[in-house]
This record gives C-alpha cells, sequence and structure tokens, in this order.
C-alpha cells in the first residue's frame, strides 16, 4: 500500500506544471496585460521586502476528483519547496471562490491568528460569481498588504527586542565593573588594615639622668667630678 501510495504521489507531482518565472501562471486568461504586469511588479516587491513568493494558477478545469484545495496544496509543495511561499488557485470550471494556501514557515514565523486573518482577507475579496482577474487581483494584493504589514511589524519588534538587550548587556557590564571596582577598593583597605596589625612598635634604648620627684625638689642629681690639677 505504501508503495502504491508513493507512486500516485509521484505521479501527481509529474502533472504538476513548473513553478512559472515570474509567479503567474493563467491557463484560465483572467488577466489583462496591464493587471498582469501590476501584480508581477508587486509580486517581486513582496519577495524582495519579505522573502515570501506569491503563486498564482488559474485554470478552466481539473481532473476528476481533484478540487482547487488539492491542486492549491499540492502546488504550494512543489513550487514553494525551497521559499517561503502562498499559492492563489482559481478553477473556472467551478462556483467555488478561489483557493488560498500558505507556507507552514508563515504561520510560525507571523502567527496562526495573523495568517489566518490575511487568508480569509484575501479569500473575501475573491467572493463573487463569476470570478474575474480583477477579482484575483484583489485577492493577491489584500495577502501581499496584510504579509508585508506582518513583516514590518516582526522587523520593529526584532528591533526592539534588540535594543533591549544591548540596553541590558551595557547595564550588566557597568554593574560588573562597578563591583569589581569595589571588591578591589575592599581588598585594598583590608589588606592595608592587616598590615598595620603585623607592624611592631619598639622604644629605642635611652638613658636619662635620675629625677625626683616633686617631694624632693624635682631636681635631677647632677654628678660633678673635678679633676686634679
Amino acid at each position: 500500500m505504501s508503495l502504491i501510495a508513493t507512486l500516485i504521489s509521484l505521479a501527481a507531482a509529474a502533472a504538476l506544471p513548473t513553478a512559472p518565472a515570474d509567479g503567474i501562471r493563467d491557463d484560465a486568461r483572467v488577466f489583462g496585460d496591464l493587471t498582469r504586469t501590476e501584480l508581477v511588479k508587486e509580486m517581486t516587491t513582496l519577495q524582495s521586502e519579505t522573502g515570501v513568493r506569491l503563486f498564482i494558477d488559474t485554470n478552466t478545469y481539473l481532473d476528476s476528483g481533484t478540487t482547487t484545495t488539492d491542486r492549491c496544496r499540492a502546488l504550494l509543495n512543489e513550487w514553494g519547496k525551497d521559499v517561503p511561499a502562498v499559492v492563489i488557485c482559481l478553477d473556472r470550471s467551478s462556483s467555488a471562490p478561489p483557493t488560498v494556501q500558505i507556507s507552514g514557515s508563515l504561520w510560525t514565523q507571523y502567527g496562526t491568528l495573523e495568517i489566518m486573518k490575511a487568508q480569509r482577507n484575501a479569500v473575501g475579496k475573491m467572493e463573487a460569481s463569476p470570478v474575474t482577474g480583477e477579482h484575483v487581483a484583489a485577492g493577491a494584493r489584500s495577502l501581499i498588504t496584510d504579509i508585508t504589514k506582518y513583516a514590518k511589524t516582526l522587523r520593529a519588534r526584532d528591533r526592539v527586542l534588540n535594543r533591549r538587550d544591548t540596553l541590558l548587556a551595557g547595564a550588566f557590564g557597568a554593574a560588573l565593573l562597578l563591583g569589581g571596582g569595589l571588591l578591589w577598593l575592599l581588598v585594598r583597605f583590608l589588606g592595608r588594615h592587616e598590615t598595620q596589625q603585623a607592624v611592631q612598635h619598639t622604644f629605642p634604648d635611652v638613658e636619662v639622668g635620675q629625677r625626683f620627684g616633686a617631694p624632693c625638689g624635682g631636681g635631677v642629681i647632677v654628678e660633678i667630678a673635678f679633676r686634679k690639677q
């Protein structure tokens, strides 16, 4: 069974078209030249600013048993293997609105709530009957706007975190320097104190004349010897 499933998946992958160079595969011919040119320019800007590739695939019909969701998911896996990607699929033979599939890395990077909101906004722009190229372009531009906004918010948050980390590192370094300086002064003080305690003071040997106290006049005995002539 696993071999059969592998063969089926390989056959499905082989049936998928290669990724279009400009990001748009318009088999259903829903885009005019001007709309396509403008969309390609906006999709290129999205990739340069956020690293996200946006692909659009339109068909006049799908193989029996294949839904737009199935095809969109398969194209996302095939075209978005190397980069975070978003794929919009339109089946002109179906009355359902186009399907939007978004790479799992973007769900992790920007958050589930944000990506769900971007996906819902895009699909809401394309809910029409029949769906025209202008509707698909509106959905694509909605995705471009939301993803660009999320990327800018994420970069701003990263800058704030980096600045905070730098300030914390600077404060920690200053505290270390101050603590080291205080510790050095304390060691110097204790060293000087121990040195002073170790010094021994001694009085010199001094010979003085014998001195009487107050009852004896407080005088000093003086011995005078005369040499005989």
